[in-house]
């Protein structure tokens, strides 16, 4: 999984992560008088860096950043239980948890604020751990619209995210995965949409890209991502604009 994939997809974590996150009135801690806002403390940071705004997932407003650090994600993930617990952060039981990737992952819930804080390690091949860290303000959600694509028959805990123009949806199907291609095959089709590539959809000026993972035996995540075609097909130096060095006369020439 690309950082910036995960990015896009750790916003689905909130929706799954908040929904199971909150505790029932006998069970939320009591609130301080002056309760401190929580700040995040990755050890041993190589870089890091923070998505400009704000995305949302399932309607709720959601701020992220990537970090990297020289540290394993055991002792990462340590950490920052630590600092949730230290905070006075409720933590949702094992059964209550929904875990969407193979990464380790967790989601804490300031119950003074409303703000859940969700973090996902990822391994890198370097010996370094991506930490994707994320702050979701249920305070301010808005409720959200009608799914903008087909959802498998039975599937479940259907969470969308906003990102820069594009929209994502996911959610789970107890199915297998080509069951999942040949509804959307048919779906899609018969909505007007061609296929220009593998589980990639166009119809005019839209685009939908069908991703299919097993989570486990029996299960499958679904995921969907809707963009504009255009800004699809642009060439990727396009997309992100001139790059250092790209643009140096030549020797002699202004």
């Amino acid at each position: 999984m690309s950082t910036r994939l995960g990015l896009v997809l750790v916003g689905v974590l909130w929706g799954a992560g908040i929904a199971s996150a909150r505790p029932k009135a006998s069970e939320q801690p009591k609130a301080s008088e002056q309760p401190v806002p929580f700040a995040w403390d990755v050890p041993r940071v190589l870089e890091s860096v923070e998505m400009p705004g704000f995305m949302r997932a399932d309607g709720i407003p959601v701020r992220l950043r990537s970090v990297k650090s020289a540290e394993k994600p055991q002792v990462i993930l340590q950490h920052l239980v630590d600092r949730f617990e230290a905070a006075g952060f409720y933590i949702p039981p094992d059964h209550h948890r929904t875990q969407w990737f193979q990464e380790p992952q967790l989601t804490a819930l300031d119950t003074d604020r409303l703000i859940s804080y969700t973090f996902l390690l990822q391994p890198n091949a370097d010996g370094s751990t991506t930490v994707i860290l994320g702050e979701a303000n249920l305070g301010m959600a808005r409720r959200e619209r009608a799914a903008f694509a087909p959802v498998f028959p039975g599937g479940k805990d259907v969470m969308q995210s906003e990102m820069e123009g594009a929209r994502t949806m996911t959610y789970l199907a107890q199915t297998e995965p080509e069951k999942v291609r040949d509804f959307y095959q048919k779906e899609l089709s018969g909505a007007g949409f061609s296929e220009t590539s593998t589980g990639t959809w166009r119809r005019g000026g839209e685009e939908l890209r069908v991703s299919v993972r097993p989570v486990k035996e029996g299960q499958v995540a679904v995921i969907v991502l809707r963009r504009n075609a255009l800004e699809a097909a642009m060439e990727p130096d396009v997309q992100e604009g001139p790059q250092p060095g790209r643009s140096q006369p030549e020797p002699g020439k202004r």
